[in-house]
C-alpha cells in the first residue's frame, strides 16, 4: 500500500474508483482480479488512521491504471469524478467498466467493459491487464499496451449532464483552487456541447458551431475566479501581443484543412499563451500544467484521455483553433 513516504518503485495496482452503491460488484471485481494474480486497490484497503484524502491521490499517482465502474450512482458522486479527473491529471491510463447506465461523458473516449449484466473481465481481458502489469514490472519500456474493449459510443441526449450542473462544477473546482481540473471538465463540456465527446477533439468546422452563451459563461466563470487571469477574454488579450509584441491574430475563419497555416497559427498562440516553454519539447497534460502559469494560459482545451494515441498533438492543435477562429465571431456578440 502507499503511503505518504512510498517511494515510485514499490509494487503498483490497479485503481478501483466505484460507487459504495455498487460495493458488491465491486468486491467481486477486486476478488476476480486478484485471483488472477493482478494487484488491485480500493478504499476497502485503506489501513486504520490513514488519511484517505492523501493517500488517493497517491494511489492514483502511482497506479498502473484507473478502473472506473460506471453507473448512474458513481457518475453522480463527487468522488469519483474527482478520482477521474485526478487520473487525467496524471495521465493514467483509463479502463472503464460500464455496470450501470451509460458511460460517463468525461470518459466518453475511452473504450469500455460492459458489465451491464453483471459479467467480470475474461481471459482475454486479463491478459490486457497483465500486460499492463508486466510493462510496469520491466521498468516501463516501451510503448503502453493499447487496450480494446467496447467501442465509445455518443451517449443519448437525456444522459447528457446538464449545462447547468457543469458550470455549478466548473465554479466549485475554480473556487477550490483546483485549476486542473476546472481545465479539463472546460474542455469536456466545449466537446460535450457539439456532440464531439465521443471523439474527443475538435474539428476546425467544429468551432462555428459552439454556443456563444457557453464560451460567455466558461470566461465570465474563469475570469470571476481568477481575477481576470484567465478565460477567452485574457486569452484573446495576450495572443494579439504575443511574447516581446511579437504575436499575432489568429487566423481567419477560411483556413480550412491547411496544415501550414493551421501550424503557424497554432505555433503564434502557443507562444503567446504560454503553451511553449523554451527546451521543454512537447509534454503530456500533467507536466504541461506544471509550474508558472502565465495569464490566460487557461483554458487549454486540451483533452488527456487523448494523448496516448499518436495523433493526440495534432487533435489538440485543431481543437483549440477550431474554438480561437469561434472567438473572433464571439467577440462581436458579446454585449
Amino acid at each position: 500500500m502507499l503511503t505518504d513516504t512510498m517511494a515510485p518503485n514499490e509494487p503498483s495496482s490497479f485503481f478501483v474508483s466505484y460507487s459504495h452503491a455498487d460495493l458488491e460488484y465491486t468486491t467481486r471485481f477486486a476478488q476476480h482480479l486478484r485471483s488472477a494474480d493482478l494487484p488491485v486497490w480500493f478504499d476497502r484497503d485503506l489501513a486504520w488512521g490513514v488519511r484517505f484524502p492523501t493517500e488517493i491521490p497517491q494511489q492514483i499517482m502511482y497506479a498502473l491504471a484507473v478502473i472506473v465502474l460506471m453507473s448512474p450512482t458513481a457518475e453522480a458522486s463527487e468522488w469519483v469524478e474527482r478520482e477521474i479527473l485526478e487520473g487525467q491529471r496524471y495521465d493514467r491510463q483509463f479502463l472503464p467498466v460500464l455496470v450501470d447506465g451509460e458511460r460517463f461523458f468525461l470518459l466518453a473516449s475511452s473504450y469500455y467493459f460492459d458489465a451491464r449484466d453483471g459479467a467480470l473481465p475474461g481471459e482475454r481481458e486479463l491478459c490486457q491487464l497483465r500486460a499492463i502489469r508486466d510493462r510496469d514490472r520491466a521498468g516501463g519500456g516501451g510503448p503502453a499496451p493499447e487496450i480494446r474493449l467496447a467501442p465509445p459510443v455518443r451517449a443519448s441526449a437525456s444522459t447528457r449532464p446538464k449545462t447547468g450542473a457543469s458550470f455549478t462544477k466548473l465554479r466549485s473546482f475554480l473556487g477550490a483552487g483546483e485549476l486542473t481540473s476546472a481545465d479539463i471538465l472546460t474542455t469536456a463540456m466545449i466537446l460535450q456541447a457539439v456532440g464531439r465527446h465521443g471523439d474527443g477533439w475538435l474539428r476546425l468546422e467544429d468551432g462555428a458551431r459552439v454556443p456563444s452563451e457557453l464560451l460567455t459563461g466558461i470566461d465570465t466563470t474563469w475570469a470571476r475566479f481568477t481575477h481576470g487571469a484567465h478565460g477567452f477574454r485574457a486569452q484573446l488579450s495576450c495572443r494579439r501581443i504575443g511574447p516581446g509584441g511579437a504575436g499575432r491574430e489568429v487566423g481567419a475563419p477560411d483556413l480550412g484543412g491547411r496544415d501550414l497555416s493551421v501550424r503557424d497559427d497554432f505555433a503564434s498562440l502557443a507562444m503567446a499563451l504560454g503553451w511553449c516553454r523554451a527546451g521543454r519539447g512537447v509534454q503530456r497534460y500533467g507536466e504541461f500544467v506544471e509550474g508558472e502559469r502565465p495569464v490566460g494560459f487557461f483554458p487549454t482545451l486540451r483533452n488527456p484521455q487523448s494523448e496516448r494515441h499518436h495523433t493526440w498533438h495534432d487533435r489538440w492543435v485543431r481543437t483549440v483553433l477550431a474554438v480561437h477562429i469561434r472567438l473572433s465571431t464571439w467577440e462581436g456578440e458579446r454585449p
